[in-house]
């Protein structure tokens, strides 16, 4: 089995160590070092606006201050991990607050990011069109309101003017409805439901995940240098593969490693094209972060020299 050396495990963790945010050092000591989640939760503080959302560029590819239910869900996604911390409980709650403030009825669910994204750098993607009230990620309902309607469920006792139970039938009779699926980033926020609820919930719209992760799945080693969705973008656990076969898994696994000791970690796959300046340091925070994410899959499936 092709494992990543050692010598190549210290060079990514010493680009992390020397380049990436704060944010990224603690989480990377979190998980290979030694427990320090006090200053994780210290770190996602600097996030965290007065209205409870999270802004000030959590999200690397838009610099917006003030606070937007895509960052909000990054935010949460990582307390969600250190709920047990007494410090992250009151950051969760105005969080949440956040979203029942933000919650637009019509659309069942959140946009993205709001208007003023345009005021400051930022990737392309991330453009808010004044005609359509909203930006091109945002004609995938799911992202990132599925993702948060599981933060919604999992902290219900913190929400006090939104129906859970009603969102929650609602994003999954949205997914088992469709026969076809054009957004991994959607169905990335619906892993990530899937994952925050209980089995007796998450079964309802499993077999539909499984179908929607077996159309967007790349599989064409070839093709992975471009922005693709590859097996190991769906896996978060070595035990949930979502019917994903064990020798794409393995190739993915040996085309990181063989990545890794190419660069000498993971660099973004994407550029911004505009905003060259912001863009530079944006591509430092995204290599950090991927190195970091790639480590930690690497790790899982026992293909780290340690």
């Amino acid at each position: 089995m092709n494992k990543l050396s050692e010598e190549l495990f210290k060079n990514c963790s010493n680009y992390i160590m020397e380049r990436g945010r704060s944010l990224e050092k603690y989480l990377f000591i979190d998980y290979f070092i030694e427990p320090c989640k006090s200053d994780i939760i210290n770190e996602l503080k600097k996030f965290q606006n007065l209205d409870g959302g999270f802004g000030n560029g959590l999200e690397s590819d838009f610099c917006l201050p003030y606070s937007s239910a895509m960052a909000t869900s990054i935010g949460l996604r990582y307390l969600s991990k250190y709920d047990k911390q007494e410090e992250s409980a009151g950051m969760i709650k105005n969080a949440i607050e956040y979203l029942e403030d933000a919650y637009v009825n019509k659309r069942k669910g959140w946009f993205a990011v709001p208007g003023e994204v345009n005021n400051f750098p930022h990737a392309p993607w991330w453009n808010y069109d004044e005609e359509s009230g909203m930006t091109i990620i945002d004609k995938h309902w799911g992202n990132p309101t599925a993702e948060l309607i599981g933060y919604l469920y999992k902290y219900r006792e913190y929400v006090t003017g939104l129906n859970v139970y009603d969102l929650l039938e609602y994003a999954m009779n949205y997914l088992n409805r469709k026969r076809v699926f054009e957004s991994q980033h959607e169905i990335y926020c619906y892993i990530d439901l899937y994952n925050t609820l209980p089995e007796e919930l998450a079964v309802k719209f499993k077999n539909t995940l499984d179908i929607a992760i077996g159309q967007l799945v790349n599989k064409n080693v070839e093709e992975w240098e471009d922005y693709v969705p590859k097996p190991l973008d769906f896996i978060t656990d070595p035990n949930e593969t979502f019917n994903i076969d064990n020798e794409s898994i393995n190739t993915n696994l040996d085309y990181y490693i063989w990545k890794i000791g190419t660069d000498g970690m993971i660099i973004p796959n994407w550029s911004w094209g505009s905003y060259e300046e912001q863009w530079k340091s944006a591509k430092v925070e995204w290599t950090a972060l991927i190195t970091f994410k790639t480590l930690c899959i690497l790790d899982k499936f026992n293909r780290i020299e340690r």
